[in-house]
């Protein structure tokens, strides 16, 4: 009897527990066992993404879905608080695709997330759409054909006769010959990942739409061979130059059939997990929205100009600086790094404030002009927006400027508060 499929949503550090009636003991076992498994790996433990509670599991800063084999779709949304409202999980989970929109790189891939359809109110049924749109543009551009090795007995000699299994199938009827040779075929390992993602994904989507598409494209593989070995038939994919349109689509057929994601963890307890460090989004979306309402201005992302050290005849260059953006014009810099925290009543961590002062002072030993640095924070109900300075000896020469300060994503004007946070 096939498994009823049900979908949960939680928020950021948001616990899960057995509720008898959607989520079920048997979902949290799996998943405390897909805990174990990832912290007696070699990999990063995955107490960064998904811990054990009592009687539950409990998230933690990584966004977007995991699904387990007992058929629990798990979405977690960003947390998220506004100056005026508690944000409801379709607005959160709007909010979140469109900060996604913005993104190029997790975790050193390459994924274009511009064609993300934020009017899908399930995130597993983006996900599914997104591989959805990148397998129709692989189709339109025209499924590729390679030479492929054939093995078949026959009533002509092609190819090279295989003795062994000519003699085993022929004894009685000689008139066949067991052949092996090479024919032109679009039966290749790229085709038969993508159809193997098509035919898994039927089995997953709910969506009406979806689920058209799929049978749609599915169409187009018929005469394409489904892999019950996918990691297998990944290691067979060519990386010719002609095959480069391919890339997008096998990235995500890698994430669906391999288990993998954007995380530095996989595991075979779940189903599959499609998860995204939110604090790579949030600063993703905020560089795109400086660069949109700041077009005058000099916009360097993860600016890459200088290192903590110099180089000396004694020593190389050390410890590379990379301030999330500094905003240059002709007379002056700002420099600036986003945290995905929530501050609490004490303020910004020391270490944050190291980590600016060390921007402050390094850039302006090269001769810049640094105006002012300033940490950016979702917005938070329990801290006050602040400026920490310096002077210089015992005049009230500014020394440095520090601003701590909040971006209310759930906010109308998110590009005016940032062109304002640099003016």
């Amino acid at each position: 009897m096939a498994q009823k499929k049900r979908t949960t949503s939680i928020r950021e550090y948001g616990r899960l527990y057995a509720d008898g009636v959607n989520v079920y003991k048997r979902d949290i076992d799996e998943l405390r066992v897909y805990i174990d498994e990832q912290n007696s790996s070699n990999q990063t433990s995955i107490d960064e993404f998904l811990k054990p509670i009592k009687n539950g599991v409990q998230a933690n800063n990584y966004v977007g879905i995991l699904q387990t084999k007992t058929g629990l779709t798990i979405e977690i949304l960003p947390k998220i608080a506004g100056r005026t409202e508690e944000a409801t999980d379709e607005q959160v989970r709007k909010l979140f695709l469109t900060m996604l929109k913005t993104v190029r790189h997790i975790n050193g891939k390459n994924f274009k997330m511009t064609n993300l359809n934020t009017k899908k109110n399930n995130l597993l049924e983006v996900f599914i759409s997104m591989f959805l749109n990148e397998s129709d543009m692989v189709i339109k551009r025209g499924l590729k054909s390679s030479y492929v090795t054939v093995q078949n007995n026959e009533k002509f000699l092609k190819g090279k006769l295989l003795m062994t299994q000519h003699l085993r199938n022929n004894t009685i009827n000689q008139s066949n010959f067991y052949n092996e040779y090479d024919e032109f075929l679009i039966n290749i390992p790229e085709n038969q990942l993508v159809k193997t993602t098509l035919e898994y994904l039927l089995t997953k989507s709910l969506d009406n739409g979806n689920l058209k598409l799929i049978q749609e494209q599915l169409g187009y593989f018929e005469f394409v061979d489904v892999t019950h070995m996918p990691e297998q038939t990944f290691q067979k994919i060519q990386n010719f130059r002609n095959y480069k349109y391919y890339s997008q689509t096998l990235d995500w057929c890698l994430i669906f059939l391999s288990r993998k994601s954007f995380t530095s963890f996989k595991g075979y307890s779940l189903a599959f997990a499609i998860l995204f460090p939110m604090e790579e989004i949030f600063e993703s979306y905020i560089a795109h929205m400086t660069k949109k309402y700041l077009p005058n201005a000099n916009v360097s992302a993860q600016d890459k100009s200088y290192s903590l050290f110099d180089k000396t005849p004694e020593t190389k260059a050390g410890y590379q600086l990379r301030p999330d953006l500094v905003i240059r014009n002709d007379k002056n810099a700002i420099i600036a790094d986003t945290k995905w925290k929530v501050l609490e009543s004490y303020g910004p961590s020391q270490a944050d404030l190291y980590q600016m002062y060390t921007y402050y002072t390094r850039y302006c030993h090269k001769a810049e002009a640094v105006q002012k640095v300033v940490l950016i924070y979702p917005y938070s109900s329990r801290y006050t927006e602040n400026e920490f300075r310096s002077t210089i000896s015992d005049s009230e020469v500014l020394g440095s400027k520090i601003q701590v300060r909040f971006v209310d994503l759930l906010g109308s004007d998110v590009g005016q508060q940032i062109a304002k946070m640099f003016s």
